[in-house]
């Protein structure tokens, strides 16, 4: 059982999903870090065991290396951070933190060119920081991951094999999630998914490094595999890191736009017990007029 600790320091790079995440003040952070140390007592009195850091971008938090010393002090056996990575392509950065006790970092790529990834970052040099990020974390275990948007359509079978060549721990693609205000010009409706992931699908077949697709309901790939999860559980969020109040849904830890449902083709699918369906926010405005039950 895994618990969450959220920090938002702000955040280097302006991702079209995310925007401008402006620098917190000392005051705001120091506030952060003792909100996930609460949560850290209450994760123990409930036994769980390992520790989720997310955020934007927690790496970038004054505080993350005490924060790691925290959650290894209260004997929590592992840690994974999600964070952009760009700070890793400092190696002393990068020993400091694994020495503080970080287990795995989750980093996120967008495209195998600079351009490509840049892109979706809006922030030059952040695919260099990455890559180099990558080789100096070396010693803790690294899954890669990479969100399908527009800009990198293209590029997802390059993406595989920039990520076999990196020599990762762990890959998987995932898809965005879609807010309840007007679709942004990067995002790729489900109903036109399909096109794209099935052939991608049969390149990582051929692949001999594994890839994972998260999050994502099996009739699009046309296939009951594996390495296809969309049954992916949040992580205990605790009482001092939910969602914010406009973005709360009705199931504690889950934030409104990550909320799933099942329209009537999920009732014909044989992969209906294995899948939690499509997000809401997606089909309630694109619907599914292509999709084929497996």
């Amino acid at each position: 059982m895994s618990g969450g600790i959220i920090l938002n320091p702000g955040c280097e790079s302006r991702c079209v999903f995310c925007g401008h995440c402006p620098k917190r003040n000392p005051i705001v952070q120091k506030w952060q870090f003792l909100k996930a140390a609460m949560n850290l007592s209450q994760f123990k009195r409930q036994g769980i065991t390992d520790i989720e850091i997310s955020g934007s971008d927690p790496i970038e938090h004054r505080n993350i290396i005490d924060t790691i010393k925290a959650i290894k002090r209260h004997g929590f056996s592992r840690i994974q951070l999600s964070t952009h990575g760009r700070r890793l392509a400092n190696p002393n950065f990068a020993s400091s933190i694994i020495d503080a006790g970080i287990d795995e970092f989750r980093i996120p790529i967008y495209g195998s060119t600079a351009s490509i990834h840049d892109s979706v970052t809006r922030s030059e040099g952040s695919f260099d920081d990455v890559i180099n990020g990558i080789k100096n974390a070396k010693s803790a275990k690294i899954t890669l991951s990479s969100l399908i948007v527009r800009q990198n359509l293209k590029d997802l079978k390059n993406i595989i094999d920039l990520a076999k060549s990196l020599k990762v721990d762990r890959f998987y693609f995932s898809i965005p999630c879609l807010a309840n205000d007007d679709p942004p010009d990067y995002y790729v409706p489900l109903k036109d998914l399909p096109k794209y992931l099935k052939s991608l699908y049969e390149y990582s077949k051929k692949s001999d490094f594994p890839v994972f697709f998260h999050e994502i309901p099996f009739c699009l790939f046309g296939a009951l595999d594996r390495h296809i999860d969309n049954k992916c559980a949040p992580p205990k969020l605790g009482n001092f890191c939910q969602p914010p109040k406009r973005l709360r849904s009705n199931i504690k830890d889950l934030p409104s736009y990550r909320i799933k449902t099942k329209p009537d083709l999920c009732q014909r699918c044989k992969a209906s017990q294995y899948c939690d369906g499509f997000f809401k926010n997606d089909i309630d405005r694109f619907g599914t007029p292509d999709v084929k039950p497996l």
